[in-house]
């Protein structure tokens, strides 16, 4: 019992909706300011998503030819606590999306929940595979699938007996299949859970920055903002976003006059950063007249939310066979895991150049004498972390004093948390 427990309330490693007793409900309705009719087959998604991404509950009402207000009702489970949002679906794509919500124990009628119509995004399709989201655009004939783990995967069309199938270039057991409001993937000959259309995930403003010259950027609501060392700050407005058959996405911005112009481009390949170490999950580099600036961009935390990590390596020493030690960290700064035998459960801190764990707690369980006194090394290395770097593999390495403490790899698709 106190192994469910935790395992439900602390890692968020299941999807909760209809696992656990629904016992209120959560209504409101949503309209839109256009002036047109909605589509007979736009269908109603609202979600309830809780801190680490993880889906508390949802549900999808066919518009059937009926126009807004449009009702709802979520049952979820009485404690639940997250951000819900809603949008009209034209097959996996969201026509008109609403801004995040809170939701708490305490919320019951939302009232009406104003949507606006979404305009051009660079992944225009979301689908939700098991526990994780992943995003589809389209490139030169071409699809990008944006995995949120690594390296945009180009796919190329391929004959099927029905639907569009996509697979990527020399590796047919990596392909997309899309059905419509449901697809199918698999990544390296590995299934995922069938994937249903989803809410796009809510994106924050972009962030970029570099060295030598010192440079940053930030784009959001479609300016791009770009900062200079002893230069004045230039402004643009994006004009447009392409994504390239290269597997890149190219943004391009102009200021008021239309003289000035600036090309982003943004790969998803690990960047360390040339003064902290400190590695981002995207390269990137910014033209601008004649200057070019290169740099890295994105959140270090993508680098570690997201997947379950299994430890390979506990300060040069392999897990014993028979155990498995895991880490999982939440976007609201919260990891826990399994450390072998228990259930272990802390918070992280970002330093501005390193991250750093606080003292376990865990559950108290007993098991061989090898296996607790493993456990307690993993603690003790836990409560050593002052950084972190990706390897050339994708594996995770977790520093103390800029030396490697813990080695763990992200858990292969499918498999036990």
């Amino acid at each position: 019992m106190i192994r469910a427990a935790f395992t439900l309330a602390l890692l968020c490693l299941t999807v909760c909706a209809g696992a656990a007793q629904a016992d209120r409900a959560v209504t409101g309705s949503v309209i839109y300011r256009d002036r047109m009719a909605l589509p007979p087959d736009a269908v109603l998604l609202v979600e309830l998503v809780g801190a680490d991404g993880s889906l508390l509950a949802e549900v999808r009402l066919p518009a059937e030819g009926r126009q807004v207000p449009l009702p709802f009702e979520l049952e979820v489970p009485d404690d639940a606590a997250g951000s819900l949002r809603a949008g009209l679906m034209l097959g996996a794509v969201p026509t008109w999306l609403g801004a995040a919500v809170a939701v708490d124990g305490s919320t019951g009628d939302l009232g009406e929940l104003v949507l606006a119509r979404q305009g051009p995004m660079d992944f225009p399709a979301s689908y939700r595979c098991g526990d994780r989201v992943i995003r589809v655009g389209a490139a030169e004939g071409a699809v990008v699938l944006d995995t949120r783990r690594g390296a945009w995967l180009v796919m190329e069309p391929v004959p099927a007996a029905s639907g569009a199938r996509y697979e990527r270039p020399g590796e047919a057991e990596t392909f997309f299949w899309d059905r419509g409001d449901v697809a199918l993937v698999a990544l390296s000959g590995v299934d995922l859970p069938e994937c249903r259309a989803a809410l796009p995930p809510v994106e924050g403003p972009y962030r970029a920055q570099g060295n030598e010259p010192f440079w940053s950027m930030d784009v959001s609501e479609g300016v791009m903002i770009l900062r200079r060392m002893g230069m004045a700050d230039a402004s643009l407005r994006v004009t447009e976003r392409v994504l390239t058959g290269a597997g890149t996405l190219r943004v391009m911005a102009a200021d008021a006059t239309g003289a000035g112009r600036a090309v982003m481009e943004r790969r998803p390949a690990i960047c360390r950063d040339s003064m902290s170490g400190m590695p981002y999950p995207e390269t990137v580099k910014v033209s601008l007249g004649g200057e070019t600036l290169t740099g890295c961009g994105g959140a270090s935390i993508d680098l570690l939310t997201g997947r379950t990590w299994v430890v390979e390596d506990i300060a040069g020493t392999a897990p014993i066979a028979e155990s498995r030690l895991t880490m999982v960290f939440a976007p609201d700064g919260r990891v826990a895991g399994s450390g072998g035998c228990n259930q272990w459960f802390s918070t992280y801190a970002w330093t501005g150049e390193g991250v750093t764990i606080g003292q376990a707690g865990a559950t108290m369980m007993a098991c061989s004498e090898p296996i607790m006194a493993q456990e307690q090394r993993f603690f003790a290395a836990l409560a050593r972390v002052t950084g972190f770097d990706v390897d050339a593999t994708g594996a995770l390495v977790l520093l103390a004093t800029e030396r490697p403490i813990l080695t763990a790899r992200a858990a292969a698709e499918g498999s036990a948390p």
